[in-house]
């Protein structure tokens, strides 16, 4: 009875090791920026930015002047204004191959807060055109996804100096 138990979890373990490779480095891109896409989506509901900073790649440029530092100062500072912050995604295509991916995506904001809060939704709820996120992994992991451009033709913001 012990043989079969031993030999029933060591079967297990082999299944579960199996998934779990193939799950590491066996997933399409398109699964791989997917998963991306929703942790940096999550990420920015709960104005976590350590986790948007690992998420942001070092060289992220966009048409505001922005790099990854300043894309999360200004991040902190008209999003700490929100209590409760939700992402409403819809439309949303996705294209990748191995190292680059595109998401694009209409974004809703729903929320509570204080300050800029109810500009920032309003604002940003106007939009008809999607946004578009440039994802690229420099690495041979397949979590190693950053978002090196977010752009959207219809923001209209001051370059950051």
């Amino acid at each position: 009875m012990k043989k079969i138990i031993l030999r029933g979890l060591l079967v297990l373990f082999i299944i579960e090791g199996l998934w779990l490779a193939w799950w590491v480095f066996g997933r399409s891109p398109e699964a791989q920026v997917s998963a991306a896409q929703a942790n940096l989506i999550e990420a920015v509901e709960k104005r976590d930015w350590k986790k948007l900073e690992r998420l942001i790649a070092p060289n992220y440029t966009d048409a505001y002047g922005h790099n990854r530092d300043t894309v999360i100062e200004d991040g902190r500072k008209y999003l700490s204004g929100f209590f409760t912050l939700t992402l409403k995604t819809d439309k949303t295509t996705l294209r990748a191959t191995k190292g680059q991916g595109l998401v694009t995506t209409m974004i809703r904001l729903e929320g509570n807060g204080v300050g800029y809060s109810q500009m920032i939704s309003g604002y940003v709820n106007q939009f008809t055109e999607p946004w578009a996120f440039h994802w690229s992994n420099p690495g041979r992991w397949p979590w190693n996804w950053q978002v090196s451009l977010i752009h959207h033709d219809q923001l209209v913001i001051p370059p950051h100096e």
